[in-house]
């Protein structure tokens, strides 16, 4: 990348103070635990430094503690323990008894802040005004509240989103570059392969960003160089394919019942001959939308039920069923997809705010985003309509790179949105977040798209 502009560090600048003004100041803001926050952490023998250990299921959790007590190795991996890692390290440098989460906040920002000063310099194909409205544009959406809060937590989703924002800025300035530098095209891997295993719900993403590795790939002039490239990618599906694989039956076998009891039978008009389709008798149709007798803690249910039940018989079924399939899908969009924002706390428990209080500040673009899916769910049918239509029309016309990388990146998000609401029926909203990032990907692309547009209209009236 050539050096860089005097507006163009202005917008670093103003991206990295609205990032550190929401993590840093005093009443810093982030994410509440919803149970997950141990399976990262707990092989670091950190837990909450209050004294009700509730408190953090309900409010922002600033300050943990080393607690042999909380020594646990879950069976669960992420791409994600390594900034949390990185952190542990960092923050043994202050003190071997408490942890602040600031300081993984403080990575996370870093490389969401790397990001954006990476992405800047690609608007560089607009002119004056156009660009650095672009460029505001890209610091209003990814400044917002949904995506900042995520850096003050140990969920895997921050691993998610940064990585492959990574993986789409480093592939873009690598077909974009005067030449092709192998050095981006590896960090493009790598950024892939951390993306995709960041938790198993991603690893379908591989074959897409893999296909992106692989166009990227044969613009090598070099035959052996072009050669090691085309091999390099490999590693992206294979690391999600590990990444599933390593998923804990106990997780993959209570999402399979969620997907049944609490989704496909839910409402059906039909349950017995679909629970017979899905390989279950009439006796477990007592548990749809019931939980209240808990059947997962009685071994010889769940090892019957894991017995009958599988993924393969629920991707079955939907195949049988395409339209009952599309319903869920809207189901989930006019459900779930409203809540853009996850129902934890952003507020530490001594602020005196009530819990699960969520701050208002940095949050219009989500709250816009959320009014839209409240009042018209089918906007997005129609939004990737039009991206995947107009990715087609210049494929055709001009065979780009661009044209591909915008029915790839389309791609990508229709399936988070069918994996989010086919594959699991819990925490819907939050498993959509990589879903709605695409889709901010998108936006953002289309707006310096339109910039590019105007801009060739006007020089044409200038020349006439």
């Amino acid at each position: 990348m050539s050096r860089y502009r005097v507006g163009e560090t202005l917008l670093v600048t103003l991206f990295a103070a609205l990032v550190s003004f929401q993590l840093f100041r005093p009443r810093s803001i982030g994410l509440a635990n919803n149970g997950d926050f141990a399976k990262m952490i707990g092989r670091f023998s950190l837990g909450p430094a209050t004294l009700d250990s509730s408190e953090e299921y309900r409010y922002f959790t600033k300050r943990w503690i080393y607690e042999r007590s909380y020594q646990w190795m879950s069976a669960d991996r992420s791409s994600e323990l390594i900034p949390i890692t990185a952190a542990v390290f960092v923050g043994w440098w202050f003190s071997d008894h408490v942890f602040d989460i600031r300081v993984l906040g403080a990575i996370h920002a870093f490389l969401w802040i790397g990001c954006f000063a990476a992405f800047i310099p690609l608007l560089r194909f607009l002119e004056g005004w156009r660009r650095y409205l672009a460029g505001f544009a890209a610091v209003f959406i990814f400044t917002d509240v949904r995506y900042i809060a995520y850096c003050n937590s140990f969920y895997t989703d921050v691993a998610a989103f940064v990585f492959l924002a990574w993986a789409v800025v480093l592939w873009l300035h690598f077909v974009n570059g005067q030449g092709q530098r192998p050095s981006l095209f590896i960090l493009f891997v790598a950024a892939s392969v951390l993306c995709v295993s960041s938790k198993s719900q991603h690893a379908p993403l591989a074959m897409l960003l893999w296909m992106l590795a692989v166009m990227a790939a044969f613009l090598f002039k070099c035959r052996s160089v072009r050669a090691a490239a085309l091999a390099l990618p490999v590693l992206i599906p294979l690391a999600a394919t590990v990444t599933f694989l390593l998923m804990p039956t106990p997780e993959k076998e209570a999402n399979e019942s969620h997907v049944i009891f609490m989704s496909i039978l839910h409402q059906s008009p039909a349950p017995i001959e679909d629970a017979r389709e899905l390989g279950l008798g009439p006796e477990y149709l007592r548990y749809v939308d019931d939980w209240s007798e808990n059947p997962w803690a009685n071994p010889e249910w769940r090892g019957q039920f894991a017995g009958r039940a599988s993924y393969g018989r629920i991707a079955q079924f939907y195949l049988h069923h395409p339209f009952r399939t599309l319903a869920i899908v809207y189901r989930v969009l006019r459900e779930s997809a409203p809540r853009m924002r996850p129902d934890l706390g952003n507020y530490e428990q001594k602020y005196g705010r009530p819990p699960r209080a969520r701050t208002k500040s940095f949050g219009w673009w989500s709250a816009f985003r959320s009014w839209l899916f409240s009042v018209a769910p089918w906007h997005i049918f129609a939004w990737y309509a039009a991206v995947l239509a107009a990715g087609i029309r210049f494929l055709i016309l001009r065979r780009t790179m661009a044209a591909a990388f915008t029915l790839g990146l389309a791609g990508m998000a229709v399936l988070e949105l069918f994996v989010s609401s086919l594959a699991d029926a819990t925490e819907t909203d939050r498993h959509l977040f990589l879903f709605h990032v695409i889709t901010d990907f998108t936006v953002m692309f289309s707006i310096a798209w339109m910039a590019r547009t105007t801009q060739g209209r006007a020089s044409l009236r200038t020349s006439s």
